[in-house]
C-alpha cells in the first residue's frame, strides 16, 4: 500500500505520504548528520553523507522511509512488487547499495532532482554484496521532489533504474508508473477537471490504481494553496482521504490488519517535517534548527496515545 502526494504553492511545495503496513511496526523520527555512514556499501564499508537529513524510519534503524535533506530534496519510499527487478551481483564500476538504503544514499548526496538524474547512472542496486551474501533488498520504488517543484519517480526494471518525470505529483504502488499515467489520461480531461463528475465517478477503492486517481484529482482540486501552511492543511486532508482505517483489510499472515500507521508531510523551502500517527491526531513538526546537536545521530519519538489541546 502507501500513497505519496505533492502539492505546489507559490515559491515551494509540500510532499507527504501515508505509511500503510500489514502489521504494527514501531517508528520514529531520525536525524542523520553530514558525514554519517547513511548506507552500506556492498563492496565493503559504508557510503557517507554529504548532507544532513531527517525523516521517519522503523525500529530506530537508519534506513529512512521518507525524509528531507538540508537542501530541500524530499524522498518517499513505497512498496512496488515484482520479481527479478534487481541484479544479484555487484557492479564494481559503480557505487553499490541495496534498495533498503537507496533513499538514504540519494538524500545524502543530491541537492535537487537534476543531481539525482546525474548520479543515477553511477548507482547500482544489488540483492547481494561482493561476497555473494544476500542483503535486505525490498522491492521499492521512489519519489523525489525538490525546492524548484521538480518531481520524478524512480523504479527498478530489468536490473536497472528507470526514471519517469512526474507532473502528477502522485505515487502509489504497482503497476509501473506509465500504467497509472495512461489510466489517468483516459479518466480525466486534465485541461478541465471540472468536467469530471467526481461525486459519482471518482474511484473509492484502496487499490493502487484507484488511490492514484483519487489522490491526483483531490490534490489538483484543492483551493487556496497560497503558502506552506495552507498547502500542509490541504495535503493532510487529501492524505486522509486515501488512508486505510484499521479493521477492514484483515491480514491473516500477521494476525493483524493492513492500515495506515502514520501520515507524514514535508515542506521543501523550510525543510520542515510534520507527522501525524494513527493513534494520535496531533500533528507534530520539526526543522533542522530544532535538533539539539547537528553533529550526531538522533532519534525522536512521538507521544503515544490520543492527544488533544484545550481551547482557551
Amino acid at each position: 500500500m502507501c500513497t505519496g502526494i505533492k502539492i505546489n504553492y507559490p515559491g515551494g511545495h509540500v510532499a507527504g505520504r501515508t505509511m500503510d503496513l500489514e502489521a504494527p511496526v514501531d517508528y520514529n523520527i531520525l536525524y542523520l548528520p553530514k558525514g554519517y555512514p547513511v548506507a552500506e556499501n556492498l563492496l565493503g564499508g559504508f557510503h557517507h553523507s554529504q548532507y544532513k537529513m531527517f525523516g521517519v524510519g522503523f525500529r530506530n534503524m537508519d534506513p529512512l522511509k521518507d525524509g528531507v535533506n538540508e537542501h530541500g530534496l524530499i524522498g518517499i519510499t513505497n512498496d512496488f512488487g515484482g520479481f527479478g527487478l534487481y541484479d544479484n551481483q555487484v557492479d564494481k564500476k559503480k557505487n553499490n547499495v541495496s534498495a533498503f538504503y537507496f533513499m538514504n544514499y540519494i538524500l545524502g548526496n543530491c541537492r535537487n532532482v537534476d543531481e539525482v538524474l546525474a548520479i543515477l547512472p553511477t548507482v547500482h542496486i544489488s540483492s547481494h554484496d561482493m561476497n555473494g551474501n544476500k542483503v535486505i533488498t525490498p522491492i521499492f520504488h521512489f519519489m523525489f521532489s525538490d525546492s524548484q517543484q521538480n518531481c520524478i519517480v524512480v523504479e527498478p526494471e530489468k536490473k536497472k533504474l528507470k526514471v519517469y518525470q512526474n507532473p502528477y505529483g502522485v505515487m502509489t504502488n504497482a503497476p509501473k508508473f506509465p500504467s497509472h499515467q495512461k489510466l489517468l489520461q483516459t479518466t480525466f480531461n486534465q485541461e478541465n477537471l471540472n468536467q469530471f463528475n467526481a461525486a459519482k465517478d471518482l474511484p473509492g477503492g484502496y487499490d493502487p490504481k484507484s488511490r492514484f486517481l483519487k489522490a491526483y484529482y483531490l490534490a489538483q482540486q484543492t483551493l487556496d494553496n497560497h503558502d506552506s501552511q495552507s498547502a500542509f492543511g490541504n495535503l493532510y486532508r487529501v492524505l486522509s482521504s486515501v488512508a486505510l482505517p484499521k479493521g477492514f483489510i484483515p491480514n491473516k499472515k500477521y494476525h493483524s490488519y493492513t492500515h495506515t500507521v502514520y501520515l507524514s508531510a514535508y515542506d521543501s523551502p523550510s525543510r520542515r517535517l510534520t507527522i501525524q500517527s494513527a493513534q494520535n491526531q496531533m500533528v507534530y513538526s520539526i526543522v533542522f534548527d530544532d535538533i539539539e546537536d547537528l553533529n550526531r545521530r538522533q532519534a525522536i519519538f512521538l507521544p503515544a496515545g490520543f492527544t488533544y489541546q484545550t481551547l482557551k
